[in-house]
């Protein structure tokens, strides 16, 4: 058996990331970018004011209560129609460019405005409530690094660069395989000794989440024959998922399919609970990862590997789940000869992480993952682990 970090290492490094392509801005959310974002602008482009009110100079207003002559007005979209004389103000609207001379903004709210004229009630500060034409981004900054996921706020940075396309990584077609003479897919009459085939759908939809392309191949039968179909019509994937099949049971055929002919299989058996029976290698010269078929066994194994997987597929600059400590709330029984994954219940306690199981923890039991937010790591060897101790914690509801 090999460990966590050895697993992941080898699959990792058998994954090349997809070619970029140049899309529109607005189909960019979610993707991956496949190259670096350099300025070529400042932003702002000029000095502007941050609130509604008036432009002046500080040192025409030395106490409250001065009364200023308006000299024009500056709405949004316009230009200042000339300097700031001394003893004036310029009403201006936020984002409308400083006029030369103002070195301050007062808020409306903080003026009286009578006639042609507007009185200070406050003592304005220098630079108050203006915005300095490259106090945001400068021509020339290094604004977004390649690989970075591009979400709101990063398509909005793009899109005051004037960015109308990007360079993105392409999105990966990964093929889906459920094993198993038991399990029925929800079209399919559950009859009995059947078995609803949630992986399937749990696997789907992992794929979407990180804005992957799934290709769901249906089920294949305990027999290599059933098994060597569906391979062969994931032909135009780029990696392979199956689940179940990968055990030692006399209809396990996943793992003699993977090395028969052409194929080859890297490693089986990864030392971590739940989730011990997962192999690795190519098939038909597809990277494909064996999960196991266990409900809760086949998400945690897909959240470990396959999703790094895809996601260097995508270019992205993390592969693995954010980790954080946390607080033990109630002490837990470990296992000696693995690390492993329970199942858990992040959140805030006061001014720190606390974190507790979210009940029973068989590797059958699906609800285990429904009910919560991150897998607690308990390290192999740790017998009981006493409430209040600090353990690791990978994240998995993006929600939490």
């Amino acid at each position: 058996m090999i460990t966590v970090e050895q697993a992941r290492e080898i699959i990792v490094g058998r994954i090349t990331p997809l070619p970029a392509e140049k899309i529109a801005l607005d189909q960019a959310l979610g993707r991956y970018l496949a190259e670096d974002i350099v300025s070529g602008m400042d932003i702002p482009p000029w000095d502007n004011s941050a609130m509604d009110g008036y432009a002046v100079r500080v040192q025409d207003v030395p106490k409250e209560g001065v009364s200023l002559k308006i000299s024009y007005e500056i709405p949004a979209g316009s230009l200042p129609q000339g300097p700031l004389g001394k003893g004036c103000a310029v009403k201006i609207m936020t984002g409308a460019p400083v006029p030369p001379g103002a070195d301050a903004v007062v808020k409306r709210e903080d003026t009286e405005e009578y006639g042609d004229s507007v009185v200070i009630r406050t003592l304005p500060r220098k630079n108050d409530h203006i915005r300095f034409s490259g106090e945001d981004i400068r021509t020339g900054d290094l604004v977004l690094e390649k690989g970075t996921l591009l979400e709101a706020p990063e398509i909005g940075v793009l899109a005051s660069l004037r960015r109308s396309m990007v360079f993105c990584r392409q999105r990966p077609v990964v093929a889906i395989i459920a094993t198993g003479n038991e399990v029925a897919d929800l079209d399919e009459e559950l009859t009995q000794g059947k078995i609803p085939s949630s992986n399937s759908l749990s696997l789907i939809s992992r794929v979407r989440q990180l804005g992957a392309i799934p290709l769901y191949l249906g089920i294949a039968r305990d027999t290599a024959a059933d098994l060597r179909d569906k391979f062969a019509r994931a032909s135009r994937a780029d990696l392979i998922l199956t689940s179940g099949g990968v055990s030692m049971g006399d209809y396990d055929v996943v793992r003699d399919v993977m090395t028969e002919g052409g194929n080859s299989m890297e490693f089986w058996k990864v030392r971590m609970k739940p989730g011990r029976p997962l192999a690795f290698g190519v098939i038909n010269n597809i990277p494909t990862i064996g999960l196991p078929g266990n409900p809760v066994s086949t998400m945690l194994s897909f959240d470990l590997f396959a999703r790094p997987a895809i996601l260097k597929f995508m270019g992205a600059s993390i592969l693995t789940l954010p980790r954080v400590r946390a607080r033990l709330t109630e002490g837990i029984r470990g296992s000696s000869d693995r690390p492993q994954f329970v199942r858990a219940i992040l959140k805030r306690c006061g001014d720190e992480l606390c974190v507790s199981p979210t009940g029973p923890q068989g590797s059958g039991i699906l609800s285990s993952m429904a009910r919560g937010n991150c897998y607690m790591i308990v390290p192999q060897g740790s017998n009981i682990i006493e409430k209040g101790e600090y353990v690791e914690c990978e994240i998995f509801r993006s929600s939490w």
